[in-house]
């Protein structure tokens, strides 16, 4: 009877890690909320130019309060790429908008 119990329990156990998986992987990264308002502000600020890439550099913890979430961007108008750096600042305890600051960045 013990080895029906302790069986049973194995398949409980294995059946809950692999029912709990794909939640785990639908979470979407702390920094997604702040990288879509980078695009949209990037669209503003350069609006004859399209968005044809972009990563995210890392967040940056200014203070408790204050972190910086960092993107690189990659736009392009009539065949010409440019690069620019996005900086997202944020109030992280209120999870607000701060500011949002460019960079061009110039290759050599």
């Amino acid at each position: 009877m013990i080895k029906k119990i302790k069986g049973c329990l194995s398949v409980l156990m294995v059946l809950t890690l692999f029912a709990q998986a794909p939640i785990a992987s639908a979470q979407q990264p702390s920094y997604a909320e702040w990288g879509k308002i980078a695009i949209q502000q990037t669209k503003k600020q350069y609006p004859e130019q399209n968005v044809t890439e972009y990563t995210y550099e890392g967040k940056v913890f200014i203070s408790d309060e204050r972190h910086q979430y960092n993107f690189d961007f990659t736009l392009e108008s009539n065949g010409v790429s440019k690069n620019v750096r996005v900086y997202v600042l944020v109030n992280e305890k209120k999870d607000e908008l701060i500011d949002v600051y460019f960079d061009d960045i110039e290759e050599f």
